[in-house]
């Protein structure tokens, strides 16, 4: 399964929305981390690097309002992009692998508890 991936780049075909939303409202929390690491895998290639977290983090920021490029909102990226890196990689290497990712959110409670959260709503 691709997250959002068609022949055309940067597009959601209705069949990927569906698994996702199925995923999300569905699957077991190891199929939800899974899910979660592959959107955060900008590339594909098994690893998190500092350059996709990067992504994710200054496009959340702008949904929130946030412009990009501004000292004092780079600044919070950078530090939230510091705080995972330094919760999620594990052994330090620059990137987080899928097996980091999955072992780290498992233990922390809080994401296990948001991850399941909508097991109690629907």
């Amino acid at each position: 399964m691709e997250i959002f991936r068609d022949r055309v780049p940067n597009s959601c075909n209705k069949l990927d929305l569906l698994i996702t939303l199925s995923t999300l409202l569905r699957g077991s929390v190891y199929e939800r981390l899974r899910w979660t690491f592959k959107l955060y895998d900008v590339n594909g290639d098994g690893c998190i690097s500092r350059g996709e977290l990067s992504e994710i983090v200054v496009a959340v920021h702008e949904l929130m309002g946030r412009r990009a490029h501004q000292v004092e909102d780079d600044r919070k990226a950078r530090e939230q992009i510091d705080r995972v890196f330094r919760k999620l990689d594990l052994n330090q290497d620059g990137v987080i692998t899928i097996e980091e990712f999955m072992e780290s959110c498992l233990k922390d409670d809080v994401i296990t508890r948001s991850l399941q959260m909508f097991d109690t709503v629907l």
